[in-house]
């Protein structure tokens, strides 16, 4: 995984738009996936409703199937970012005491605690993901035909206690998908209130848990957008599809010049041949 320098993503000029836009990049929970394998475990129901990905490739060779898919030939876009774009923010006790319900207590010496969303927005929004912590998004897809991998087993019980293994989640797909050659950003978000005395926050885990373990808990919002940090958006490359239209391109183009000039543009190694 060190190697990898820069990923690439296959879309819409719809969708670079919104993400000119706004500097972000959205996370689609595994239930809106086009492989309907994804979102299924051996024994656990809407579980994959938790788990948020952003699908991209390590093939720098534009593929015919790619465009085809994600992006038509004729009004796409290849996005190339490098990897692990995401602005990191500062968690300072100045921040927290706004939205947390106690006393807050600067022992940072310092160095305040980092992390891929800010902590204020979890509290306030009654959500949490380990991975905004830790930082560690990035996988490579794994492609297998083996059943144990595709649909694994999520519940662990150990007596009257139980683990829910959602890092299972989201690694692996169908050696019919190896065409991809998929790297995915993955967020495990749980509708969690940390904002809250800890016996209630305990006691509100377990709940929430046995509702995940029954199939009966819901997720905490369709999709999630995480923002991009300056140096990752200046540094874009983006690719105009094969046989792009002469309006499609005026409207890439000034979306370029109007959101992010620094941004390269490049025409497809494809034109002429297809």
């Amino acid at each position: 995984m060190d190697d990898i320098e820069y990923l690439y993503h296959y879309t819409s000029i719809e969708v670079l738009a919104l993400i000119l836009k706004n500097r972000t990049i959205r996370f689609n929970s595994l239930d809106k996936m086009d492989d309907l394998q994804e979102q299924q475990t051996a024994d656990i129901k809407n579980i994959g409703q938790f788990c948020y990905i952003s699908s991209w490739t390590d093939d720098s060779t534009e593929s015919i199937p790619m465009w085809n898919m994600y992006a038509s030939l004729n009004l796409g876009v290849r996005i190339k970012l490098r990897k692990n774009p995401f602005k990191i923010y500062n968690n300072t006790a100045e921040n927290l005491s706004k939205v947390i319900n106690a006393p807050i207590t600067d022992n940072s010496g310092g160095k305040p605690l980092q992390s891929i969303i800010p902590l204020s927005e979890m509290f306030s929004k009654g959500f949490f993901t380990v991975q905004a912590m830790n930082r560690q998004l990035l996988c490579k897809v794994e492609y297998t035909d083996d059943t144990e991998m595709l649909y694994p087993h999520i519940l662990k019980e150990d007596g009257d206690r139980f683990t829910l293994a959602l890092g299972e989640l989201g690694k692996y797909k169908n050696l019919h998908w190896s065409f991809q050659n998929e790297w995915r950003y993955i967020l495990n978000i749980l509708p969690f209130d940390i904002n809250q005395p800890v016996e209630k926050s305990m006691l509100d885990f377990q709940i929430i848990a046995n509702k995940m373990k029954l199939g009966l808990e819901k997720q905490p919002f369709s999709h999630y957008d995480m923002y991009i940090s300056d140096e990752a958006f200046a540094d874009m490359e983006i690719t105009l599809s094969p046989r792009i239209s002469a309006g499609s391109r005026i409207i890439v183009e000034n979306l370029i010049e109007k959101f992010n000039p620094s941004a390269t543009l490049r025409e497809s190694n494809l034109v002429g041949l297809i």
